[in-house]
């Protein structure tokens, strides 16, 4: 693990590490892209993670969000500036590293605010987005299906919303971490466990009604979870379903229209992201 004077960045490096948008053939090479504010990056492995966020936090950029899914491939979105928080960037960790370095990262008033998870139940690998701040939070990882409908349904009796969200584990045995906080306010609302279609079929119903998708995941099984929102926000865009080629044009002709993405997710290839 390295670490500043502050509470920022802290990489870690796992030894023996395990190992709606039009389709094409995934891409070969990871693709970066980058402007003045923000730097997002997809496909990248292990090593050249932990070289790319030592190259942009020297550059004055955090991380806002980070996704690990199938053959150790990073995928994160950097902003320049815009947050006095400290923050910590934690990726390669095996379940018992990740629950080690959320108790350091806790005892130094560290939040998660992105978990992301891939592998079989069993034998997971993480990757988190900390930040210190105060406040009350929940996170757990390893739900079933039905657990984390439960925890859903408790946490939003609370006035706790859902603010991030990955699938992980095999097709027969889906698995599910979250991160329930506050709710600062507004409608929200959840669905998992939708086939694309289905997924497609909830995005229309909910934009009719003024809801958005803040934060999508996609499963091993090629299910998808969501979390929606009835915040105002007039410019954004979601795509799922796509390949890592598709992502990347979806990315290049996104930012034309001068959207960033603010978060993006993958497993078995597959891409889900959401613009804004």
């Amino acid at each position: 693990m390295r670490t500043s004077s502050k509470f920022a960045i802290i990489t870690t490096a796992l030894a023996g590490a395990v190992a709606s948008a039009a389709v094409a053939a995934p891409a070969a090479n990871a693709r970066a892209t980058t402007s003045a504010a923000w730097y997002a990056y997809h496909g990248l492995s292990l090593s050249k993670t932990l070289a790319k966020s030592n190259q942009l936090t020297k550059q004055g950029y955090r991380p806002i969000t980070v996704n690990v899914s199938g053959g150790q491939r990073y995928a994160a979105v950097w902003l320049k500036g815009g947050s006095p928080r400290n923050w910590g960037f934690l990726v390669g960790m095996s379940a018992s590293g990740y629950q080690k370095r959320f108790d350091a990262a806790l005892k130094q008033g560290g939040q998660p605010v992105s978990v992301s998870a891939t592998g079989p139940a069993g034998s997971p690998e993480f990757a988190a987005v900390f930040e210190k701040k105060s406040g009350a939070f929940l996170t757990k990882s390893g739900l079933t299906p039905a657990r984390f409908g439960e925890i859903n349904r408790q946490q939003a009796a609370k006035g706790f919303a859902l603010s991030s969200v990955d699938a992980y584990g095999t097709p027969g045995d889906i698995r599910y971490v979250g991160v329930w906080t506050p709710n600062p306010g507004g409608t929200w609302y959840y669905t998992y466990g939708k086939t694309q279609q289905q997924h497609e079929k909830e995005f229309y119903a909910k934009k009719a009604k003024g809801f958005r998708p803040v934060k999508v995941a996609v499963a091993p099984d090629g299910t998808y979870s969501a979390v929606w929102r009835k915040d105002g926000v007039k410019n954004w865009a979601q795509y799922v379903g796509m390949s890592a080629s598709g992502f990347q044009k979806r990315f290049n002709d996104l930012k034309a229209k001068g959207l960033r993405p603010v978060q993006v997710n993958a497993e078995n290839g597959v891409y889900a992201a959401i613009w804004q």
